[in-house]
């Protein structure tokens, strides 16, 4: 399915930030950034709780989704659709760190910590990494046919090297590489990786 304009747009803004999009320069005294988006880790399987609460709270918050296929219990050679957070044990926040409250972040239902430098100050994403997220929303929602080529949106783990399971989603292909996205450390990260490497996330 070919992306338009809007969504290529926050897919390129997101790859100018490969290698660290969980890294932003810092903001000149005295000036106002607005609202930036930060991670924040849930404890787990608490992902919706937090999402739930941080929003009662009147903040925007944002839990990346995806749809995989997971294999039934008892009839092993039958798959079924299932809808699971896209980065088990995160999700995003967006709030003013200069003008707005965020300590009550930390003590919300659900969250274990808010991604911070080691001045306690918080860390936001790069600018277009959560709004490429969200343009993939539609893509990740949609199971593609087995065997299907890789396209953006669809839901993978690396099936070798130092990420090998690490849940992720791809960002773009350009012939036999890929562009992942996933979250390192509390960091939103890009990284490079061959599709012969890449396996459907269960």
């Amino acid at each position: 399915m070919p992306l338009d304009a809007s969504v290529m747009a926050a897919v390129d803004t997101s790859q100018q930030a490969t290698g660290n999009v969980g890294t932003a320069p810092p903001t000149p005294s005295g000036s106002r950034p607005g609202p930036r988006w930060f991670v924040v880790s849930t404890y787990p399987q608490a992902e919706r709780r937090a999402l739930d609460h941080l929003q009662q709270q009147g903040y925007q918050a944002y839990l990346p989704l995806c749809t995989i296929r997971r294999r039934d219990r008892v009839l092993r050679t039958l798959f079924h659709p299932v809808e699971v957070p896209l980065f088990p044990s995160y999700a995003f926040v967006s709030f003013d760190p200069q003008h707005d409250p965020w300590r009550p972040i930390v003590n919300t239902l659900g969250v274990y910590a808010l991604l911070r430098r080691p001045d306690g100050i918080p860390n936001p994403v790069a600018r277009g990494s959560v709004e490429a997220l969200q343009a993939l929303d539609a893509l990740r929602r949609s199971i593609a046919p087995p065997g299907s080529l890789w396209r953006p949106g669809m839901p993978c783990s690396p099936a070798t090297g130092a990420f090998t399971g690490h849940p992720a989603v791809v960002v773009s292909v350009d012939r036999e590489i890929a562009q992942i996205a996933l979250v390192l450390f509390g960091e939103l990260r890009t990284v490079s990786i061959a599709v012969s490497s890449l396996v459907a996330r269960e």
